[in-house]
Order: C-alpha cells, then structure tokens, then sequence
C-alpha cells in the first residue's frame, strides 16, 4: 500500500470512494476537481491518498485550523476508505500521516464524527484519540 499526496488526478477516484460514505458520487465528483484544486492550493490544508496496486482505495483531509481564542489544531476533516479495503490499514495509515503532520507543527490533532456513525468512533477510540466533547451542529441555508 502507497500513501502519497493527492494530485489533481486523483479526483474522480476520491469521489468514487467517498461515495462509500453515503454522499451521492455524481453530486461530489461534479465539484470534486475544483474542491481538490482548492485544498492543494491552500497552505492550511493537506490531502493524502492510500493507492493498492495503483487504485486508490482511500483518502484523507486534514486543515490547519487558527481560532481567535483558542490554540491552533490540526482537524481532520474527512476520511473513506472504500468498502473493499477497510480493515487493512488504509485508515490507519492515512490517520498516521495527519498525526506526523500534527507532530511537526507541534499541535494537537483533532477529528469530529457524526454521533451515529459508531464504527468511525471505535476507530478513532483504538487509535488513541479520546472524546473530549460533544456538541450540536447548527445550520443556515443561504443558498438561493
């Protein structure tokens, strides 16, 4: 198994794999090229892909967040690894190259997950991160 930074041409294949998560592929992989184009032209954020035998098979954001009154962090901001693949590393693995990222910028490494997706939580639980929070989520539907 590879894990590399993700590239330009990498899109199509992370949508597939995000699809796994339950987001409609079509939907994700229509703005997919230009939301890849914009986190790899950030300084704040970082995209990694796990390739198997040259597929990629899973991929991992992660963001530098900066916040006024609290110190900076490194949040991971979505992780899939496709359905064929899980349980072999894959998410282990990308998780390892947010927390060396972490490491270096001496910050704590960060990741939310939604409350019913149960096995995202024993993941992260075996991983050594520990729940220190729980919160709501709120919503304002600007769009016309």
């Amino acid at each position: 198994m590879l894990i590399r930074p993700a590239s330009m041409n990498d899109a199509a294949a992370i949508a597939q794999v995000a699809a796994g998560l339950g987001y409609k592929e079509k939907t994700i992989e229509h703005s997919a090229v230009q939301r890849l184009e914009r986190l790899l032209s950030s300084n704040d954020d970082r995209a990694w892909v796990a390739e198997l035998d040259g597929v990629v098979i899973g991929w991992l954001h992660a963001q530098h967040a900066f916040r006024m009154a609290s110190a900076d962090f490194i949040e991971i901001l979505g992780l899939s690894v496709s359905a064929e693949a899980r349980f072999k590393g894959a998410g282990r693995t990308l998780v390892e190259q947010a927390r060396q990222w972490a490491s270096e910028e001496h910050v704590t490494l960060r990741v939310r997950t939604n409350d019913i997706r149960d096995e995202a939580k024993k993941f992260y639980l075996a991983l050594d991160f520990l729940l220190v929070k729980r919160q709501s989520v709120f919503e304002l539907s600007l769009q016309i």
